[in-house]
């Protein structure tokens, strides 16, 4: 009794499919998305400038970008605000800056969530800002 299996021609692992089409940078979209949000509004700019096939990432590179504009915003209206507070009692102003601790904490996971979206490939909208971007990237 022969092994026929080893004479056989096997047929080959199926290969996964890619996320999405191809970018114009000629990098992985997975990895085009994460880097989207890795240095905020400098890496967003920067890919929405020259990232012209791929909606996804074009939709990532914007979201990136509102999202850094408003939360320069965020970061002037607490600056206000610790000011203000400051002058008025420094007391006050010590609380205050545990509320800057919470903020930045929550900045800093808001940024891991959207790099790993923008590796995911998935096409995940923040609530207003991601609707500014999909306008923005002219993909909504």
């Amino acid at each position: 009794m022969t092994d026929q299996t080893s004479s056989t021609p096997q047929p080959s692992e199926p290969t996964p499919p890619t996320v999405g089409q191809a970018t114009s940078t000629g990098l992985d979209p997975q990895l085009a998305g994460l880097l989207c949000y890795i240095l905020w509004i400098v890496t967003g700019v920067i890919f929405f400038l020259i990232e012209k096939t791929n909606p996804a990432v074009r939709f990532h590179a914007a979201q990136s970008i509102v999202v850094s504009f408003a939360l320069f915003a965020l970061w002037i209206a607490l600056f206000i605000v610790s000011v203000i507070l400051g002058a008025i009692s420094w007391t006050l102003a010590s609380l205050f800056s545990i509320f800057w601790v919470v903020i930045g904490l929550g900045v800093f996971i808001l940024w891991i969530v959207l790099m790993i979206k923008g590796y995911s490939g998935e096409k995940w909208k923040l609530p207003v800002v991601g609707d500014w971007a999909e306008r923005l990237a002219g993909s909504g």
